[in-house]
């Protein structure tokens, strides 16, 4: 039996999110953002079928597919309602996730098991010195420390 319990991150109605797909059996995590009107549910859609990122960075890191994984989680994170974050630009919401990420990999090491950021992000985003985005991410990657042992 597979049990799945969905409450309101398949919401993205003027709702943006952080998310990050993890396997503690494989010590990876997948961090990504979406402003997707079905929200981070609605994103998957995207990493898993056969040309996602997630997917195809899952397959190169571990040399297995994506559907091998019994412990697949889901994480979300919600953005503030501003329209910065909402709207159909993205260097806000792109920032947050850069400095989230930036900071797991200094921090992966304090937790245990320890794991592999196998996102990326292929360019600086230009809001990433925007105080409120720092305390964003910041506090994204605080409550992800906090309950990774939990998981």
């Amino acid at each position: 039996m597979i049990t799945t319990r969905v409450f309101n991150i398949h919401n993205g109605i003027d709702t943006a999110y952080i998310y990050i797909w993890l396997s503690k059996t494989f010590s990876i995590i997948y961090i990504g953002m979406t402003n997707n009107s079905c929200g981070p549910i609605g994103r998957a859609q995207g990493h898993f079928n056969n040309k996602g990122t997630f997917r195809k960075r899952f397959l190169e890191e571990t040399g297995l597919g994506i559907e091998n994984v019994n412990d697949m989680i889901l994480l979300s994170f919600s953005l503030p309602k501003d329209r910065v974050f909402i709207s159909t630009e993205s260097s806000y919401r792109e920032s947050v996730e850069y400095l989230v990420m930036k900071e797991l990999q200094l921090r992966r090491g304090s937790v245990s098991p320890s794991f592999d950021i196998i996102s990326w992000h292929d360019r600086f985003p230009r809001r990433t010195s925007n105080s409120v985005v720092k305390k964003i991410a910041n506090k994204i990657t605080n409550d992800f420390i906090s309950v990774f042992p939990t998981l």
